[in-house]
């Protein structure tokens, strides 16, 4: 609950509380009531969703599956007028009020006989309980507000509770469903709990969950092996590393600290996976493959995504280049030129990280660029790339020789391009002149030219040019205006 929802929630059990007072001791069981409304009072208003559900104590014991839970994962909105969210809920004409429940009216009377407070501590309600009330024609739901700020409801025997929308701002959730990618009635791992709590993580974990499966359909079953074990190793790592493999934490703050972790990692996966593509030409496929791999201390990890063609006998001279391009015979983290030994650095995790975008696929020419992103300790990662335009027919790298004609003017018209467009860029930075020498140097190297179908990409990294700051910097040319200098037989036209 954020703490603008804290404090409107404390002020209206205060008046509650107040009414409570007033009332003589004689009162009868129902509890005291506000009048009901069109409008929802603040601390129910808005959007929560079911995070938990179990069977209802004072019911026979039984394992819930999902089709007895149907509510679990679901966003409801209480909203004027009207609820949002998933049948039976969702009523338009709603009318609210608020106030308190004594004990023997909760759940219908289902606690009428709970003398010893057995099952209303299973359900996590203590004292008069204070409650919002819905009525949607002849349907009246009451939620209470539980020991954890919770609200809780009952429905088809199963007790449901609910919470505000953590792990990013509330409103951005709409009613509907709002899980992850797995059943959250089979959750059992601490790790598992939290991501079905916690709407950014749960957020994350269906994004993730979808580009995975789309890869599955996608790729070829020797590619997707490669994804699968990677993926598998990744999230054996994860949980190890965020500490959500162990017990649940009682506080609040040691569960936030593991939500946390898992929210970063996740959020960086999801977004890695969604720019993971498979490119197809004809029989022919240009595919993702993954590896995953820590220390024995988990205290480095590296993750490697990296290209691979299939469907043809021109694949085999392309798959050889990367394997030695790349380095498939061994992982960067070994590189202790690279990655000092973690005691030196205070038992900080370290990480080496690399995948890659195709630009064009077509037949002819293979262009991608691979980038890298490496934490070796320090107050920053240090960020790579390069670029490689393969000519599959000559089985060799295309270089510039074989793009441009042997004269100057093509150096010329794209350095006035690159100028331009790089001041543009950085004209509300106040940066300084661009150095025409370094502008050269850049466009000199075919490495950091990326060939797609209708435009060529110049890539300026950090510290190309003096006073840029910000890591990656591209100019985009189309082919057309570039034609004009480009050989006849150039394999990129």
């Amino acid at each position: 609950m954020r703490a603008a929802d804290s404090v409107v929630t404390l002020t209206r059990v205060f008046a509650i509380a107040g009414l409570i007072a007033a009332l003589p001791p004689s009162t009868a069981q129902s509890g005291p009531m506000m009048p009901a409304g069109p409008s929802p009072e603040a601390g129910l208003a808005g959007v929560w969703r079911f995070i938990g559900a179990t069977p209802a104590p004072w019911t026979k014991p039984r394992r819930l599956t999902r089709k007895d839970a149907p509510l679990l994962e679901h966003a409801v909105d209480f909203t004027a007028n009207e609820v949002k969210g998933p049948t039976p809920l969702a009523c338009r004409g709603a009318q609210y009020s608020s106030g308190v429940t004594y004990r023997d009216e909760a759940f219908g009377g289902a606690l009428a006989g709970d003398k010893d407070g057995r099952l209303a501590k299973a359900v996590h309600l203590s004292g008069q309980y204070t409650t919002f009330r819905v009525v949607c024609g002849t349907q009246v739901r009451d939620f209470y507000f539980d020991d954890n700020a919770d609200l809780v409801t009952l429905q088809g025997g199963v007790v449901y509770t609910l919470e505000r929308p953590t792990g990013m701002d509330p409103r951005q959730y709409k009613a509907g469903y709002s899980g992850p990618s797995f059943d959250c009635i089979t959750a059992k791992t601490t790790g598992e709990r939290l991501i079905c709590i916690d709407a950014a993580l749960s957020k994350s974990d269906k994004a993730l969950g979808e580009a995975y499966s789309a890869l599955k359909r996608d790729l070829s079953a020797e590619s997707f092996a490669t994804i699968q074990s990677g993926q598998r190793a990744w999230l054996a790592y994860t949980m190890q590393s965020c500490g959500a493999n162990g017990p649940m934490p009682e506080a609040l703050g040691d569960r936030n600290v593991i939500t946390d972790c898992l929210n970063t990692a996740y959020g960086d996966r999801a977004d890695l996976f969604s720019r993971v593509k498979a490119h197809r030409f004809g029989a022919m496929m240009l595919e993702p493959r993954m590896r995953f791999r820590t220390d024995a201390e988990a205290h480095i990890e590296e993750a490697d995504i990296y290209p691979w063609m299939t469907g043809g006998p021109r694949s085999t001279a392309f798959n050889a280049f990367i394997v030695k391009t790349l380095k498939l015979d061994r992982w960067r983290m070994d590189d202790k030129d690279l990655f000092r030994r973690v005691e030196d650095l205070g038992g900080m995790r370290l990480f080496a990280r690399r995948d890659y975008t195709a630009a064009r696929f077509d037949g002819r020419v293979v262009s991608f660029q691979v980038s890298t992103d490496d934490f070796t300790g320090g107050n920053h990662d240090a960020l790579g790339q390069q670029s490689f335009t393969w000519d599959l027919a000559k089985a060799r790298l295309i270089t510039l020789d074989d793009v441009f004609a042997a004269n100057p003017d093509w150096k010329a018209f794209v350095a006035g391009r690159c100028k331009d467009d790089l001041r543009n860029q950085f004209s509300e930075r106040n940066a300084p002149d661009l150095d025409d020498a370094e502008i050269a140097a850049t466009l000199a190297e075919s490495r950091d030219w990326l060939w797609g179908a209708d435009k060529a990409t110049v890539i300026f990294l950090i510290g190309t040019i003096s006073g840029m700051t910000g890591g990656e910097f591209d100019v985009e040319i189309p082919l057309e205006a570039l034609k004009p200098y480009m050989r006849p037989d150039a394999p990129v036209r």
